[in-house]
């Protein structure tokens, strides 16, 4: 079966094939922690995650590389501001050392690790820092300047854009039509307006570097670390649509400049999810949810998750809080079919089932229909509930819903409802196949307020104890 994925380089669907028999080398542009992620951060994660269990899924091998920025990343992507990292310690009242900037970025590297980790994201085999890899982007930089790529001004040292004419390939950004003061800065010490920087001056904070002391650009540094992980070219590199126009154009255009061959093959990017009807959730906007925000309103992650899923990771998607309860509503019941299924003939399973579903999540991980087919899995009375379960935890392996573990919990929590809870549950249901529903209601209530949750599914009650 082959696999289909969007390359934002040609702008087409393409077939992937790996570019060498040692298998799939991807790199995914890694948080800033000079904060917490929030929920629309992590969904460029979960979309990258999905690739890469999609991709094991076909049979492939999978070196994954997410990158740490503790250093570099501007305030603003043309080059302008503070530093972000610097933002967070002002922020934090911490003193401005590299100590204590490596202090605030564990800090939030090991919240973003737990955010991963909730949201049963597969570890990747690399997550480096940036602050790790100065001298690699020291000899990046000597390699572009050697080549006349690069040329020094007051603030640092700048890419020569116009030594790379290929420089806009990705997306089929239009250069020319770029205007001052709005995707590029007004910089009277560059040659061209798209020109960015490679590293910029600091004598206060920074590194020793042949150019004076400073810190390395951000674009920098994902090339250096993308190149010494995963060699070059490597296989994909993913990231989200606003890492077009800058980001991935300034990765491009230093890296292949100074090898002289491609970065990466596949460009995939996932879209932003939006608030306020399109505007992308960002820390800058001030209103954002971290995933602990969630839970502390009785969101679990993995709903979280499902909620991304019923998207396609190229649809910007609409943040509502009451879409991700239905989402959770309908994970539920799904985990709940699992826990009560008999586990007989689970070594049984419909080809026609698993070839759909290799088909859906071959067409450039249509995960919403993946969804929708794993629900008409559920309803096919033909099919045995031990080759049903079966076969939709297969398809987990790939939707990442966390679902053995979710059965296993409803399972366990049913066999701990007090006596009192179930003998309710009894009444509600008579109350119920009475058609009173008033009475059915007011019998939720008096479950609730024993610290027990009632939902009803296609499957039956689900009664779970209320975190």
């Amino acid at each position: 079966m082959n696999l289909f994925l969007h390359n934002t380089l040609s702008g087409k669907k393409e077939l992937f094939t790996p570019l060498t028999e040692k298998g799939v080398r991807i790199y995914t542009c890694g948080p800033t922690v000079y904060d917490d992620a929030h929920v629309g951060n992590l969904r460029a994660y979960v979309f990258a995650d999905t690739l890469k269990r999609a991709l094991l899924y076909f049979g492939f091998l999978v070196k994954h590389v997410i990158n740490i920025t503790d250093v570099g990343h501007l305030a603003s992507d043309a080059d302008e501001g503070d530093d972000k990292m610097t933002k967070g310690l002002k922020r934090e009242g911490k003193p401005l050392t590299l100590a204590a900037m490596r202090e605030l970025a564990d800090t939030y590297a090991s919240r973003f690790k737990e955010d991963l980790r909730a949201l049963n994201i597969l570890s990747p085999n690399e997550m480096p820092h940036a602050s790790d890899h100065i001298k690699e982007d020291i000899s990046l930089i000597k390699i572009l300047e050697e080549k006349e790529c690069a040329y020094k001004t007051s603030d640092g040292m700048y890419f020569d854009t116009s030594r790379f004419r290929e420089y806009g390939k990705l997306g089929n950004i239009d250069v020319g039509g770029l205007s001052v003061g709005a995707r590029v800065a007004v910089n009277k010490e560059k040659k061209n307006p798209t020109d960015f920087a490679l590293w910029k001056f600091n004598e206060k904070l920074g590194w020793d570097s042949p150019w004076g002391k400073g810190f390395p650009g951000w674009h920098v540094e994902c090339s250096a670390m993308s190149v010494k992980y995963l060699g070059q070219p490597f296989d994909i590199h993913t990231g989200g649509t606003d890492h077009i126009p800058v980001h991935h154009q300034n990765e491009i255009a230093q890296s292949e400049a100074a090898a002289e061959k491609p970065l990466a093959r596949f460009w995939l990017h996932g879209a932003h999810l939006t608030i306020r009807g399109g505007t992308k959730m960002a820390k800058s906007e001030g209103e954002f949810l971290r995933l602990r925000d969630l839970t502390a309103k009785g969101i679990i992650p993995e709903a979280y998750r499902y909620y991304l899923l019923t998207a396609s990771y190229r649809t910007p998607l609409e943040w509502s809080i009451e879409a991700v309860k239905a989402a959770q509503q309908a994970l539920l019941r799904l985990a709940h079919h699992l826990s009560v299924w008999t586990t007989e003939s689970e070594a049984a399973s419909s080809e026609e089932y698993k070839r759909e579903f290799r088909e859906r999540i071959g067409d450039d991980l249509d995960t919403p229909n993946a969804l929708a087919l794993v629900w008409r899995l559920i309803k096919d009375t033909s099919l045995p509930e031990g080759v049903k379960r079966a076969m939709i935890l297969d398809f987990d392996r790939v939707l990442g819903l966390n679902l053995a573990h979710l059965a296993e919990e409803i399972k366990k929590s049913a066999e701990d409802i007090p006596a009192e809870v179930r003998e309710l549950v009894m009444v509600r249901e008579k109350a119920r196949a009475e058609k009173n529903f008033s009475r059915a209601d007011a019998i939720r209530d008096e479950i609730k307020k024993l610290g027990y949750d009632i939902s009803d599914t296609e499957a039956g009650v689900n009664v779970r104890k209320i975190k």
